[in-house]
């Protein structure tokens, strides 16, 4: 099967107004040819990329503003989304994490966590997956993480959510395979954005790790996967080697290892 191609077709790309929202955008435009559709809560932000993006690359790109903590608005980004355009591809990007000792206290932002990395993840692509299938193609990009792979400690319910996005694209896949749809998933480690520094994680691993890659590079390395049609994407060997590490290491020593790490 050809790899995708993205050249004037239509892309819904979730948590757009930064990071690596911003970046997969970018790169869409700038080296696919892509129209977008760009979505997150801060509309200015959005207007900043859409003005960039069309005078540097000459694309499209419509603005959608959603918040995707609230149900509602994931089926309106939906709806409007299809109405407007004939879209070709999802990627949903947006997620939200916390960095802490797991605690009754803060459970309103274990709710939001999971609302927007898996309940919003796995409600558009339950739409998209049915609006596609009456195109009779398109594809889905959802963007995980190594917490959906790794048990990330102080990050519980951020891993937990991703673990629940992985397993579910990695089943949507298998119940989907050669039905001319494609699904995908994408899985990063540390990245150098806003998400670094609002959970205080870039005093712990900062811009310069080894851990943390910059939003362009995990952008470019996230397409050429999506591309491919791959089903797991994972930037970097670094990252490879320590899924086969996992594999070999007892569940205690690795967990030891990711909390002292975290520590």
């Amino acid at each position: 099967m050809a790899g995708l191609n993205f050249k004037n077709r239509w892309v819904l790309v979730t948590g757009a107004s930064s990071g690596l929202g911003r970046s997969i955008a970018i790169e869409l435009a700038s080296n696919e040819c892509a129209n977008l559709i760009i979505s997150a809560r801060r509309t200015e932000r959005l207007k900043e990329l859409k003005n960039d993006i069309e005078k540097k690359y000459g694309t499209e790109v419509l603005i959608i503003k959603s918040d995707l903590s609230d149900p509602k608005s994931v089926k309106n980004l939906f709806e409007k989304s299809i109405s407007q355009r004939d879209v070709y591809a999802l990627i949903n990007n947006a997620g939200v994490t916390d960095f802490s000792l797991s605690e009754i206290e803060k459970y309103e932002i274990y709710e939001k966590i999971i609302e927007v990395n898996f309940k919003a993840l796995m409600r558009l692509s339950l739409l998209f997956l049915d609006y596609f299938k009456k195109k009779n193609g398109g594809a889905i990009l959802n963007i995980t993480s190594m917490g959906g792979l790794f048990p990330l400690v102080y990050q519980n319910v951020y891993c937990a959510s991703k673990h629940a996005a992985q397993a579910f694209t990695e089943i949507l896949y298998a119940e989907n395979e050669n039905k001319n749809i494609t699904i995908s998933s994408f899985a990063p480690g540390g990245i150098v954005t806003e998400m670094l520094e609002y959970t205080g994680l870039d005093k712990k691993k900062g811009s310069k790790s080894i851990f943390n890659h910059s939003p362009e590079k995990v952008a470019k390395s996230a397409i050429r996967s999506f591309k491919k049609r791959k089903l797991l994407g994972i930037p970097g060997v670094m990252y490879s080697f320590g899924l086969q590490m996992k594999r070999v290491l007892p569940r205690k020593t690795l967990l030891k290892m990711l909390k002292n790490s975290y520590k």
